[in-house]
């Protein structure tokens, strides 16, 4: 049985095998696809990913879009419950995300390198996010038969959704959409058996999580 630690690094393989023609052609058409996903829900209040140098779709032009076209821009900090305060929902202290208002493009070029992933993360004491109208995540694989989202293992959208639940009891949870390279999406079905098929290009597409 194909497990999902062993799909999850046979995807990153396949990922690092991109050249840098193709992760810039496809980070621009997704950027051009999230441009009009956006107009189309008419979202003002979009939380998006400062993505890694290595696996991710690069995200620095649907930043820039987002910017140039209004929208209030929030990016996450990883942080832990016992720094900031917030309620666990593990027995133990744990990390999670918090999402930071960027005022502008600028503000999010003086970002600093910080934590294992060298990520550009906002500072603590920039205001956080209330509400969100849509939030893009990033992932590793996606089930093109029914839009599964399989992350980096870590757990922290997982977690970023359910806190958002309970914070915001009573009002609908935003929309969430995944940006992932075509190698990244595969008709298989984590509950199958089989070794997953037929490595579609499927960038023009996003799957809506939970």
């Amino acid at each position: 049985m194909v497990t999902k630690q062993l799909l999850r690094r046979q995807i990153k393989t396949a990922i690092r095998a991109l050249d840098c023609g193709t992760i810039a052609a496809e980070s621009h058409a997704i950027s051009k696809v999230v441009r009009s996903l956006i107009a189309s829900i008419n979202a003002r209040r979009v939380a998006c990913y400062m993505s890694m140098d290595k696996g991710e779709v690069m995200t620095e032009e649907v930043i820039k879009n987002l910017f140039h076209d209004g929208q209030e821009v929030f990016l996450p900090r990883c942080t832990h419950t016992s720094e900031s305060k917030h309620f666990k929902l593990r027995e133990d202290h744990h990390a999670h995300l918090i999402f930071h208002r960027m005022s502008s493009l600028t503000m999010v070029h003086n970002l600093r390198p910080v934590g294992p992933y060298q990520l550009r993360e906002p500072e603590a004491h920039i205001d956080e996010a209330t509400s969100l109208d849509l939030v893009l995540v990033p992932g590793v694989a996606f089930d093109i038969k029914t839009g599964a989202r399989m992350g980096h293992g870590a757990g922290y959208y997982d977690d970023f959704f359910q806190r958002y639940k309970i914070l915001h009891e009573g009002q609908k949870t935003p929309p969430s959409r995944a940006m992932s390279y075509g190698a990244s999406n595969f008709a298989y079905s984590f509950r199958e058996t089989r070794f997953p098929y037929g490595l579609y290009s499927l960038w023009r597409r996003f799957h809506t999580l939970g």
